[in-house]
């Protein structure tokens, strides 16, 4: 008899539409209700609704709250403008990535930290070891509490209940209200396009999700979510990278500010920095004929020779290609490298190119 699955507040809404369901790191998940393609098609199109409650959502509060969270992540939140949020890394103290999570500064001394679904209570663990017995560092877990969608595609500033936040920058957030309840607003996503992050309390979970599908906003799930932010080139901890890979190799450099104060795992990522990396994380598209499908997993090869592996694969369906990402030797990293791609036990050639396949407007 297996574990029985997490629910999200939304878990009845989905079996009521009778969506294919799924186990995604422990949780009960809609993969699609109509089909992966529609759902893709309709957020670059216009505008999808994802049930993101599977997520965690933890605030940060006291005194010394944003010194702790600057200590434990690679970038200096409490230098964040109230209001804003950034995207940063947790990690290890050899400089492996725990996880990728979005940092947003609600006041001077509140902060709420968003991340995946897997490892959940290890990840809480390690901020309240790092956070000791402080006073003045409260850590509170409301995932169980709350409830998230993501509301995401160019047309979400033409829904009703949106208009009160689509003032807000990107990455911008605020408290508001739709439909009478009281949610929080983030101009965040997965999906490459303008969208929303909105959380509110379990209790306003169904009334929230068909606030937005009773203007047409059009459900969609993990299969669409996975394709998209494969084109945006957007990574997913757990699968292209996880503890046994450091930041740089991940191509995720940027999140690290290195120069600043210290914090958890600097200085392992300082002395990886001198040293220079051997692999990168790269973007690859298939160009053989009849070209196939990577998966993650799958081998990759240059010269009869095995190099790397991939990581995430899939179809792109705004680009009518077959693209990915996987870890190859520095050398092979360059854009126009020529590599294969392992399926079946045979070649399919690939070339590196640039992560981000897919850009906003072209």
């Amino acid at each position: 008899m297996g574990e029985q699955l997490e629910k999200t507040p939304l878990n009845k809404v989905h079996h009521e539409l009778k969506a294919r369901m799924m186990d995604f790191a422990g949780w009960d998940l809609p993969v699609w209700y109509t089909s992966i393609l529609e759902e893709h098609k309709t957020v670059r199109s216009a505008a999808g609704i994802f049930d993101v409650s599977d997520m965690g959502r933890v605030w940060v509060s006291g005194k010394k709250a944003g010194v702790f969270l600057d200590r434990v992540l690679t970038r200096r939140v409490s230098k964040l403008e109230i209001g804003l949020s950034e995207l940063c890394l947790l990690c290890l103290e050899d400089g492996g990535v725990l996880d990728d999570l979005w940092a947003y500064r609600l006041t001077a001394d509140r902060y709420l930290i968003v991340w995946n679904a897997a490892h959940i209570e290890e990840k809480l663990a390690w901020l309240r070891r790092w956070a000791g017995s402080d006073p003045d560092i409260v850590i509170q877990d409301r995932s169980a509490a709350t409830a998230m969608v993501a509301v995401q595609g160019p047309a979400v500033c033409r829904l009703q209940n949106l208009k009160g936040v689509c003032q807000l920058p990107r990455f911008g957030h605020s408290q508001t209200t739709i439909e009478n309840m009281e949610v929080f607003a983030s101009r965040t996503g997965y999906t490459g396009e303008d969208g929303f992050e909105i959380i509110a309390e379990v209790a306003n979970a169904r009334q929230l999700w068909e606030s937005f599908t009773k203007q047409g906003v059009k459900p969609c799930g993990l299969g669409a979510r996975d394709s998209l932010r494969l084109e945006a080139g957007m990574m997913l901890c757990g699968q292209d990278m996880d503890k046994t890979t450091n930041p740089f190799e991940a191509d995720l450099g940027w999140l690290v500010e290195i120069d600043s104060g210290d914090f958890v795992g600097k200085s392992a990522l300082l002395e990886i920095k001198r040293r220079g990396i051997r692999r990168k994380l790269v973007g690859f598209r298939m160009t053989g004929q009849g070209q196939g499908i990577a998966r993650s997993g799958y081998k990759i090869a240059r010269s009869g020779r095995e190099v790397g592996q991939v990581t995430s694969g899939g179809y792109a369906p705004t680009l009518n290609a077959n693209i990915g990402f996987g870890y190859v030797p520095i050398e092979l990293a360059r854009i126009g490298t020529k590599i294969d791609i392992m399926i079946r036990n045979k070649p399919v050639p690939a070339e590196v190119v640039h992560k981000q396949f897919y850009k906003r407007g072209g």
